[in-house]
């Protein structure tokens, strides 16, 4: 091998670890404990930021309802910064996942929507990851 191709491997083998490390940096730094509001019904700013909103919108001609889910209430908008946001959304309707959505940081909010037959559902949980605060999550009767 001629030191042309050994100082190519040598800087693939660095750039590959180098990816590697950054990774899983990123999946150690987040905070998967499930928390939850001391008060429910007197909640901290902190707390109503890292809530999700469920909005029940109009049933489509197939009996489809549209769900949306936006973390934070009382106009305390979760952040969406490279230090700070909201990685994940699900949407459980009677403790059975109907839907996950992924998110980045920076690039989007912490909002997804759903559309769901819930003729027969009881209660509608939705559950957020933040990256730094845990999992958080708020239930609807429907």
């Amino acid at each position: 091998m001629n030191r042309r191709n050994a100082l190519k491997i040598a800087g693939l083998a660095t750039l590959v670890a180098t990816v590697a490390v950054e990774a899983k940096m990123s999946v150690e730094q987040m905070n998967r404990t499930k928390m939850s509001p001391k008060d429910p019904k007197n909640m901290t700013k902190a707390e109503l930021k890292h809530t999700p909103q469920i909005t029940l919108k109009e049933k489509d001609a197939n009996g489809y309802t549209q769900i949306e889910i936006t973390v934070g209430q009382e106009g305390i908008i979760h952040p969406s910064t490279k230090e700070h946001w909201i990685d994940f959304i699900e949407l459980y309707a009677d403790d059975v996942l109907v839907g996950k959505s992924t998110l980045e940081p920076e690039i989007s909010r912490g909002a997804a929507s759903f559309s769901v037959k819930i003729d027969t559902v009881k209660t509608l949980k939705a559950t957020a990851g933040c990256n730094l605060h845990g999992i958080w999550s708020s239930t609807l009767k429907v």
